[in-house]
């Protein structure tokens, strides 16, 4: 995907697949740490929190807010990589730059056709949340 598109251009089952990772997401990786780094105070973080108990996905709410700023889908695949959240980039990263989930399993496809495993694009950024998650 052009990293210079907009953010209202996205295809909207593509968004909706985005906003439904994140939602699911616990606060690190959920709505709440996108939030922390794309929201410009605490007040607009309340608003979406009562939008949530409404039943009303917080992360669309979020960047439907912060694409009206012209944000593009380059300025979100920095804050997924900042947030370290390789599920969500992989919907926005092309094929030949797919970032590989540490710990997982081989895929189908690289037990087929065996070669060395991918390490993610910023992993020293990374690894203070591996370690968090793993109880480190």
């Amino acid at each position: 995907m052009d990293s210079s598109m907009y953010l209202y251009d996205v295809p909207p089952v593509l968004m909706e697949k985005f906003c439904k990772i994140i939602d699911s997401g616990d606060d690190s990786l959920g709505w709440r740490g996108l939030a922390s780094r794309i929201v410009p105070s605490w007040t607009e973080v309340r608003r979406t929190e009562r939008l949530e108990a409404i039943g009303k996905s917080p992360t669309r709410e979020l960047i439907w807010a912060w694409a009206q700023q012209n944000k593009t889908v380059g300025d979100l695949v920095k804050v997924l990589e900042d947030m370290c959240h390789y599920r969500a980039l992989q919907l926005f990263s092309p094929q030949e730059t797919q970032y590989s989930f540490p710990n997982s399993g081989p895929s189908k496809s690289s037990r087929d056709n065996p070669s060395p495993p991918q390490s993610p694009a910023k992993p020293q950024a990374c690894d203070h949340l591996l370690r968090r998650h793993r109880g480190n």
